[in-house]
């Protein structure tokens, strides 16, 4: 069976994201598995695509308002819809005039489309509600966390306190700034928790720049008057696992204050590294934590630091016996075992 997918995700602005975690870990499985033939649409020219007739065609990723389906389709095609967040949130995910009619035309080439993957039960839901999919079209596969970031010793853990500078007490927050992730709540917390607790965010967006979303997170710096304990990291090294691997092992606790998640990596990312979890009780969250989180039902700031205070409230041995259970949890997710669910769909439409 001959595989094609669209790895156009890890040459453009998704390749540091979530979307080009998923198609690199999923391409680099594919590759290894010897029951198909994968080739990618970024490495082959015209005359060599033509040339390799694909079984099947593999769009990882689905934008709502960007021309990422082709309206013709050459063979049997399956797309990841990783969330429908901007459907969910419309007022603060505007399309603009292109924006809207770009919309029309995915709807439209999605019709043709023989099966869609997304990454949680969550989404499946919303996908069937917001896009009017068939539940039979759509297969539930979830993600893994970088299997390489694991617990690091405590002399090279140190290491990378030093060259990063790590504040002594942190909460971190590692991803994007979007409207769902809600980080206004999460700074304002800080208000609520003893000033020696710090405040860690690693993204690539964590800078100044002209967009609402990061005048929201300044105009909260400034109302809940925390400047001075907030440490922003957006150049982590991402060939470098171990970087990041000693930001989420120093953090008293990782924070996922989100209001709507497709999936949530860092959830298991954290588990991994042996870092309590702190999330809403939203969409795909409880799904994907299980019962290995601390759970807030309303995503204020008062809330999430009363969750911080239990965690500092917890004896060596509570912590350890917490920790130990979510990285268990953690382990029954793979890239390994997301590749053979996706090669198994695949086959369902070669039958």
């Amino acid at each position: 069976m001959k595989v094609l997918l669209d790895t156009s995700p890890l040459s453009d602005a998704n390749a540091t994201r979530g979307i080009g975690t998923y198609t690199r870990f999923l391409l680099d499985r594919l590759l290894n598995n010897k029951t198909i033939e994968v080739s990618q649409s970024g490495a082959m020219s015209e005359d060599e695509l033509k040339k390799f007739k694909a079984d099947v065609v593999h769009y990882p990723y689905f934008d709502f308002f960007f021309p990422t389906l082709p309206l013709k389709l050459i063979t049997k095609t399956v797309v990841t819809i990783h969330d429908v967040i901007p459907l969910v949130f419309p007022k603060h995910y505007r399309p603009g005039k292109k924006g809207k009619v770009n919309f029309l035309r995915q709807k439209l080439a999605l019709k043709a489309v023989n099966r869609i993957i997304t990454d949680s039960e969550s989404s499946k839901q919303d996908i069937i509600k917001h896009l009017g999919v068939a539940e039979e079209k759509i297969t539930v596969i979830y993600l893994a966390a970088n299997p390489k970031l694991q617990p690091l010793k405590k002399e090279l853990w140190q290491k990378y306190q030093r060259k990063l500078k790590l504040p002594k007490n942190y909460l971190l927050y590692v991803g994007d700034i979007n409207y769902n992730k809600n980080l206004a709540q999460l700074i304002k917390s800080l208000k609520f928790l003893p000033r020696e607790i710090k405040l860690v965010c690693v993204g690539n967006n964590f800078h100044p720049q002209e967009i609402p979303e990061w005048a929201a997170i300044e105009k909260q710096i400034a109302l809940s008057d925390v400047a001075k304990r907030i440490k922003f990291i957006e150049d982590v090294v991402s060939d470098d696992p171990e970087e990041l691997a000693a930001i989420y092992q120093g953090a008293i606790a990782y924070i996922q204050p989100s209001l709507y998640e497709g999936f949530g990596l860092p959830i298991l990312e954290a588990m991994q590294c042996q870092t309590p979890v702190i999330c809403g009780k939203n969409s795909s969250l409880p799904e994907i934590a299980g019962e290995q989180a601390i759970f807030v039902q309303e995503e204020t700031a008062e809330n999430f630091a009363e969750a911080v205070k239990e965690v500092l409230a917890w004896k060596k041995k509570d912590r350890q016996a917490f920790v130990k259970k979510a990285s268990s949890w953690a382990k029954k997710f793979s890239w390994e075992k997301t590749a053979k669910e996706t090669i198994k769909v695949y086959q369902e439409l070669c039958q």
